[in-house]
């Protein structure tokens, strides 16, 4: 399918049959993905693993930082590298473990209101995520053309780095700001507390975790993450965010799984 935002998907070059899954999977949409070479922080030795990290920013920001996470942190910088070299001015990023919506290209067209690029300029420092989060914000919705769908901003908690939609503009921004690394590749709500990146989210989710994702080459690494001091500003917030934002500023979005 001609005219559609680059596509890349993070894959690790031991892992083969996940890499033949998602090809299959894309194939059968019509995309062609650009599979981009992940970084397994557990191969590296210390020192060269130490070398791309800020351990003493990373225990203020975030906590402990385990080798794969690491590893998947310099992958999807390593993308935004890209994308700035090549001045692209949208990709989309996908881990090798997902599950898509049969009209996922839609919204990859680079033409026509059914896409994310019609309603993100690339000069707007704006994420997409394409996975489900919990809610959105109400009002400011952007019609997604005859697909049905909306992008809205992002309320709450925003994880996960399985699939995204990015723009230029934010990936200039994060490849500058991320490294060396400091935090985990889906810190999504500190980047944007910093003035990196806007965060917005389908009202229905167009991808999912795959079967192989309960197989995850993160998931056993993961430590607890540092959760920042409470105070009573933080406290009243959480309280208006609870009983007035919440109820009347947000909704609830769509899982798809």
């Amino acid at each position: 399918m001609p005219n559609l935002i680059p596509c890349f998907v993070i894959n690790l070059e031991k892992d083969t049959q996940r890499r033949s899954a998602m090809q299959t999977r894309l194939a059968k949409l019509g995309i062609t993905p650009n599979f981009f070479k992940a970084v397994d922080g557990r191969l590296m030795s210390p020192e060269a693993l130490e070398s791309h990290v800020n351990r003493i920013r990373a225990q203020q920001e975030y906590g402990s930082l385990s080798a794969a996470e690491i590893g998947t942190s310099l992958s999807h910088i390593g993308i935004y590298q890209e994308m700035v070299r090549n001045q692209m001015p949208y990709a989309v990023v996908l881990e090798d473990d997902v599950c898509l919506d049969a009209n996922f290209a839609t919204y990859l067209n680079t033409h026509g209101p059914d896409s994310l690029a019609a309603h993100f300029a690339p000069t707007q420092a704006a994420m997409v995520q394409l996975t489900h989060i919990t809610r959105g914000k109400r009002f400011g919705a952007r019609t997604l053309g005859q697909t049905k769908n909306k992008a809205v901003q992002a309320s709450g908690g925003v994880w996960l780095a399985s699939g995204y939609f990015i723009t230029l503009a934010a990936a200039e921004k994060l490849a500058e700001h991320l490294y060396p690394v400091w935090t985990v590749a889906d810190h999504w709500n500190r980047f944007e507390e910093k003035g990196l990146v806007s965060l917005w989210a389908l009202q229905r989710n167009v991808v999912w975790e795959a079967q192989e994702a309960q197989n995850s080459n993160l998931s056993p690494t993961r430590k607890p993450r540092v959760k920042p001091k409470k105070t009573l500003k933080t406290r009243l917030n959480r309280l208006f965010y609870e009983l007035v934002k919440k109820p009347f500023f947000t909704q609830k979005l769509k899982r798809r799984t």
